[in-house]
């Protein structure tokens, strides 16, 4: 029997934190606050929340840690297993909105991979790992043109460190990334970290000119293939829903509940200490 029960897949995305390097955090039992790079679409979030005080008071105190860090906004994700009780209604009267909806779901690899690899890729659709410079230029040039955040492929001293971690085994890296064409043209993109037997999914990017093209699966299956090789046993993803959790649906994956992204405009305030 596997042991990816409903709670168990959503304590597992809970646990799900990506903290830059180098970047501002504060991380308590009540709380995970993170200061990504301003260029950022949300460059400052609250990424886990479990707090038994009141939410005004838990508000106020993170969103002064934010200003101090000189953050003009505050995002804080809020699920079913969210709390305090009326944090989002505490939110919304400084003025907080939803600006983001994304599905948790899961697939169990315990019992194989979805029915779906077992079909051939769309005519002209190539997957492979990220595994050479060639590769991580496409690759990033993808992410460039969707996300328009990551490093430019021109960066001599981040190619080489990226080059560096790629002559290392997946397993001692901690996740891989891989690279879609169409017809030898970049199209698509998607990593992958290996958290035990946890897969996280992310990053998930196709090109505008070549979407509806089967890319997005291709480099979801692929990545769903490795981690397996690797000893995943889970497969987790954060879809937003009204882009890719359908697809991921679509692909046999299962939805445990839904996180929503309230973005906090932060007035003026003198700044806070932890």
């Amino acid at each position: 029997m596997s042991r990816w029960t409903p709670d168990a897949v959503r304590a597992a995305a809970a646990e799900w934190v990506w903290v830059p390097p180098g970047a501002p955090e504060v991380d308590t039992d009540e709380y995970h606050l993170v200061g990504y790079p301003e260029s950022f679409e949300h460059p400052t979030q609250v990424a886990r929340c479990r707090s038994a005080r009141p939410a005004d008071d838990l508000v106020d105190e993170v969103a002064g840690i934010a200003r101090g860090w000189g953050r003009s906004t505050l995002g804080w994700w809020v699920g079913d297993g969210t709390t305090p009780a009326g944090l989002g209604e505490a939110l919304a009267r400084r003025g907080a909105e939803v600006v983001e909806t994304v599905d948790v779901l899961a697939f169990d690899l315990a019992g194989g991979l979805p029915d779906a690899v077992r079909r051939p890729a769309p005519a002209g659709v190539d997957v492979r790992l990220v595994d050479d410079a060639d590769a991580l230029r496409a690759a990033n040039d993808v992410s460039v043109q969707v996300w328009d955040a990551l490093v430019p492929e021109d960066d001599d001293a981040w190619l080489a460190a990226e080059l560096a971690d790629l002559g290392r085994p997946i397993r001692d890296r901690g996740g891989f990334s891989v690279l879609a064409t169409v017809d030898g043209v970049p199209a698509a993109t998607g990593g992958c970290t290996l958290a035990d037997d946890v897969a996280r999914l992310w990053g998930a990017a196709t090109v505008p000119a070549l979407r509806g093209r089967g890319v997005y699966t291709a480099v979801l299956l692929h990545r769903m293939a490795v981690a397996r090789e690797h000893g995943a046993t889970l497969a987790l993803v954060k879809g937003r829903v009204g882009t890719s959790a359908p697809i991921l649906r679509g692909a046999g994956f299962t939805a445990y509940g839904q996180e929503h992204l309230y973005r906090q405009p932060l007035g003026a305030g003198a700044p806070a200490t932890v």
